[in-house]
């Protein structure tokens, strides 16, 4: 018996001797290395580091609808539409599904003139560490703009042919106004005057207000209303909050806090109007029904009366 127990414990002294030199080695190991460690630390810290400078911050921006109970929804827009998204579906998500299409939101980029898009190529990859944050285009319903480290850019209007959608031109100024190239096309016009150039590809309207210093030049395009709506759906978020509650949650995030809350309002302001007319629609809809059934129910009625009344004259005689 007193063999048994002197085993064991000698058996758990070695494993306990055992661990011992397996932790002295593994700290040897990391003391050996030390070097590498620490290096791999700072290369992590400073990979971290130049990433928050290079990317623009993110900001989001946040709206409710509260959803009334006599909202016409997708079911006025015909009934076939309202078969396909089915009975168990609750008001709240239709009607997120309906913001979220381009009935709503093809008004919102034409108001804005999302369509057209600023970028200034002078800023390169050093420039973007350097700097902690990136100028990007501000959209209201006068103009799009973009500051720059030479001055301001402000068009009023872009509009061109189908062939030179999503293609490249360049803004610049010049002694006498600016000058707008392709590489192929070139014209020349004045600031604050509207212009329409005929090119190669067919015709372009522009109006440009401001420009950098002389010589800065500025990359313009302007997109397909679908990809303007697929960069707005990109950035969007449309849920019901909670279950059942009717209330319904915008979000909307970016690089330029200003431009994703004009966005979004606009966003919410013309699902409100798209919304009214709905409803006034359905209203001239009923107001017509009304308008021709109530002749042909007083027809009935006549009708009715008359055949009444003989039946009742013939009864008493």
């Amino acid at each position: 018996m007193n063999n048994m127990d002197s085993k064991d414990l000698s058996t758990s002294t070695g494993e306990k001797n055992n661990d011992d030199i397996d932790l002295m080695a593994l700290a040897l190991v990391l003391l050996r290395g030390w070097k590498i460690i620490a290096l791999m630390a700072i290369l992590g810290l400073l990979l971290g580091l130049l990433y928050t400078r290079y990317v623009n911050p993110i900001y989001k921006s946040d709206a409710l609808i509260q959803i009334e109970e006599n909202t016409q929804g997708i079911e006025a827009l015909g009934e076939s539409i309202s078969e396909l998204v089915g009975a168990e579906v609750s008001k709240a998500e239709t009607e997120a599904e309906l913001i979220r299409s381009r009935m709503i939101l093809e008004p919102v980029v034409e108001l804005l003139h999302l369509r057209i898009k600023l970028t200034d190529p002078n800023i390169g990859h050093l420039d973007r560490i350097k700097s902690n944050r990136t100028y990007t285009q501000l959209n209201t319903p006068d103009d799009v703009s973009l500051d720059t480290e030479n001055g301001i850019v402000k068009v009023r209007q872009f509009d061109v042919s189908p062939a030179y959608l999503n293609q490249p031109f360049t803004l610049t100024k010049s002694a006498t106004g600016f000058v707008l190239s392709n590489g192929f096309d070139e014209f020349k016009g004045q600031l604050g005057q509207a212009h329409q150039f005929k090119g190669l590809d067919g015709q372009i309207n522009i109006t440009v207000t401001e420009l950098p210093a002389d010589g800065y030049p500025i990359n313009i395009s302007k997109q397909t209303i679908k990809a303007a709506t697929d960069a707005i759906n990109g950035a969007l978020s449309v849920e019901e909050k909670g279950q059942k509650t009717g209330i319904i949650q915008l979000s909307m995030t970016g690089p330029n806090q200003e431009q994703i809350t004009t966005i979004l309002n606009q966003i919410v302001q013309s699902y409100v109007d798209q919304n009214q007319s709905r409803g006034s629609e359905e209203t001239t809809k009923t107001l017509a029904f009304m308008e021709t059934q109530i002749p042909l129910l007083k027809e009935k009625l006549e009708t009715s009366e008359a055949l009444f009344n003989d039946f009742r004259k013939k009864w008493h005689d």
